[in-house]
């Protein structure tokens, strides 16, 4: 597999663009532009009513969470 140098972020969003599966399922990809606050405190009651499941190979960036009882 070629090695890609990202060298912006139009770069990325065209290799993206180019994914499609053997069925012919292919990707839109939207560039959000916005800086996302950090540090802040989740609400009281969260832990307890959300399932969440972490990623297994970049779990501390990407997880999923469901409602409970999902």
């Amino acid at each position: 597999m070629p090695r890609v140098i990202f060298e912006s972020v139009e770069l990325v969003k065209e290799l993206m663009e180019k994914t499609q599966t053997r069925t012919g399922l292919r990707v839109t990809v939207e560039i959000l532009d916005k800086v996302y606050q950090t540090g802040r405190k989740y609400a009281e009651g969260f832990r307890e009513n959300m399932k969440i499941m972490f990623d297994e190979v970049l779990p501390k960036w990407n997880y999923r969470r469901f409602p409970s009882g999902s």
